[in-house]
């Protein structure tokens, strides 16, 4: 899945303002409307978007619904990683070809 700009803004935004750990999804959606002037139903999606990207997760609790969040670095670290895999992979493949 692509990071877009605004999916890595958001992701850095959250992690400058909560840190690593486990958030209120309330406050991360309005922090999201309010620092980066989206509607409530942008920031939903945009929280969606971070699960599926991996920079978040989604942590249920008696109390209600926490998002545990990741260090943007670790995770962008982990994409350069399997980037940097597969262009080897690929390497060693042309090479056996000759």
């Amino acid at each position: 899945m692509k990071i877009r700009r605004r999916e890595l803004a958001a992701a850095i935004l959250l992690y400058k303002i909560y840190g690593v750990g486990r958030v209120n999804v309330g406050l991360v959606v309005d922090a999201l409307g309010s620092e980066m002037g989206v509607t409530r139903r942008t920031a939903i999606n945009i929280v969606k978007r971070l699960r599926k990207l991996g920079f978040l997760s989604y942590w249920r609790d008696n109390t209600g619904l926490y998002v545990e969040l990741r260090n943007p670095c670790s995770v962008l670290e982990d994409y350069a990683m399997i980037y940097i895999k597969s262009k080897r992979e690929r390497v060693l493949r042309m090479k056996k070809v000759d």
